[in-house]
Formats: structure tokens, sequence, C-alpha cells
């Protein structure tokens, strides 16, 4: 399959891991991950009820970075405070890796992003995510106020996989939040250890301000 193809289907594969990380998924076997967060305390999400840790157990590369004051929501999720920026050319690639999963096992992996101009240079940026080797999809950054995650669905053979962001020369890779959560193997029967999914839009129909999961 092309790399970008325009099929939304992803073929993945676990990379062999380059980070250490000690951190744990909860008794639900969730990874909720504040990414550029500071300190080593982890916090429960007034918006959506969850535990989020900070991400240095996780990644090893990049700064962290408040957004600016102006696109700060009191009532918002609080993973989209802050974020981890992957700048300079000299590492294009920036992963995390998340430890500690069930081989076999189907999990949803979620990207949240929020530029909220946290560099100061109104600059939107464009760049690659990947899972392992393999091309996920393009992250384009079209308004700094605007929250979006992206998802996938993913088997993984080994008991680790890495979440990475490239830089493509159109601005600097940044990530508010990263969440794994695992399936039940009968759902997404199309996913397998080498095919996984691209989730275009899972749609609410309900109320539109409320969390459903």
């Amino acid at each position: 399959m092309a790399a970008r193809s325009c099929l939304h289907l992803l073929i993945i594969l676990a990379a062999g891991v380059l980070q250490a990380a000690r951190a744990q998924p909860d008794s639900n076997g969730f990874i909720s991950i504040d990414c550029g967060l500071s300190g080593t305390a982890s916090y429960v999400d007034n918006a959506t009820k969850l535990s989020y840790s900070p991400d240095a157990a996780f990644t090893d590369a990049g700064t962290n970075n408040n957004i600016s004051p102006e696109y700060l929501l009191p009532s918002g999720s609080r993973v989209f405070d802050n974020v981890r920026s992957f700048p300079g050319a000299a590492a294009p690639r920036s992963c995390y890796t998340l430890r500690s999963l069930v081989p076999g096992l189907k999990y949803l992996v979620r990207a949240s992003f929020k530029y909220g101009n946290y560099d100061g240079l109104r600059r939107l940026p464009v760049f690659d995510l990947y899972v392992g080797v393999n091309f996920w999809t393009t992250v384009n950054i079209t308004d700094a106020a605007v929250a979006q995650g992206l998802e996938a669905i993913v088997v993984v053979p080994g008991d680790s996989l890495q979440v990475c962001l490239v830089n493509t020369g159109g601005g600097t890779p940044f990530i508010s939040g990263l969440d794994f959560r695992p399936l039940k193997n009968s759902l997404y029967p199309q996913a397998n250890e080498t095919q996984g999914l691209d989730l275009v839009a899972r749609m609410n129909f309900g109320p539109a301000d409320t969390y459903i999961r």
C-alpha cells in the first residue's frame, strides 16, 4: 500500500522499541498520557474523569510547552493546556514507547493535538504520524484554537509499541495527548497483527457536549 494512499487502511507492524518506559497501564488496561505535562504527578481530568500521567516515562525527546493563555478553556480537558514539541531538524523522528501491553490484543490508539500558539510563532505545522515504522496519517493543523484527535485500531504482536512524530519540513511536530484503550477482539474484525484500521470518524448522534466512551 502506498504511504499516503487514499484508502483509510493502515498496515501496522510493531517496530523495535528505543525508549525505556516504566509507567504501567491502569487496572482497566488504559494508558492516558498528558504530553508536555511537567513533574511526576498524575491527575484526574475534570472533563473526562480519566487519570492522566506525565509523558516523561514514555519519551526522552522534545520539550514541554504551555499553550498561550488566550487559548485556555477552563471548562475543557486539561490535556490540551500543554504540549510536547520536537524542534530541530537533527531529530526528524521522535517517538513515544508504550510498554506492558498485552501481545495479540487489539487497541484503540488516540493521538490528540491543540496548537494553541504554544511557541508564540503563529505558524500552523504539518507533520506525519507513524505507528512503529509504518505511516499512520498526516497531521495538518489548520486552526490554533481547535483540538483534533486522530484514532487507529491496532493489534499489538508484542508487549510494546511506538507512536512517532516525523518532521517533514512543514513545521515543528507537537502532541497534546496520547491514549491507548484495549478492545474486545470481536470489534473491528478487519484489524489483525499485519493490518490495522485508520478511523476516519466516530460519530456521536446524541448531545454535542457529552463525552461518550
